[in-house]
């Protein structure tokens, strides 16, 4: 239904919708899918698919079922647009539907498990702070330190320096209050800091 590559992809020139012509507001375009507008749901997929994915990745470490679960949420997306709720972040709406569905088909896959790797790929001003601090041959001990840290710690870094989500919209993703969001990323932070200052 939805076929994207989501690595080492070019722009397709001819697509069949262009992004220009729908509105940029999130809440006009959600409700011209809600009202029957298709279009508006290939317009959803083409601006919010490559951070499903890369936020996919990071829960379920399987390029093949991020992809087929991400075809999936948008097929469920089609048949059940009548009962959607209004959304005033599509992003942050497909996130947390993303997040649900692969945390059911991770239960079928034990085998698979989550790891935030490649700091480089989180584009924190803070974090690049971090990484600027330390000489060329400690690159693998950050990598090894993020892998150090808690599953759901890296979660949240992940959404607060990588998709920019805010502390109240990653409570909701985790299930978690605003404080405990707040402080689960703060605590990732120092745990860093201090194991590279110690070093």
């Amino acid at each position: 239904m939805f076929e994207r590559q989501h690595k080492g992809s070019s722009e397709n020139d001819s697509k069949i919708v262009k992004l220009s012509l729908y509105p940029q507001d999130d809440v006009q375009l959600w409700n011209a899918f809600r009202n029957g507008d298709d279009n508006a749901l290939v317009v959803i997929f083409e601006k919010e698919s490559d951070a499903l994915f890369n936020y996919g990745v990071r829960i379920f470490h399987n390029d093949e079922i991020v992809r087929d679960t991400i075809q999936d949420l948008f097929a469920e997306l089609c048949q059940n647009r009548s009962g959607l709720s209004e959304t005033t972040s599509i992003r942050f709406y497909l996130l947390k539907a993303l997040r649900r569905k692969l945390f059911r088909a991770k239960k079928k896959s034990l085998r698979h498990m989550f790891w935030l790797t490649e700091p480089e790929n989180i584009p924190s001003a803070e974090f690049q702070m971090i990484s600027q601090q330390v000489a060329e041959e400690k690159r693998d001990q950050v990598t090894y330190l993020l892998k150090s840290l808690s599953k759901r710690q890296r979660e949240a870094i992940f959404l607060r320096y990588y998709e920019d989500l805010s502390y109240e919209k990653i409570a909701e993703i985790l299930n978690i209050s605003r404080q405990g969001a707040y402080n689960m990323v703060s605590k990732a932070m120092l745990q860093l800091r201090e194991c590279l200052l110690s070093k």
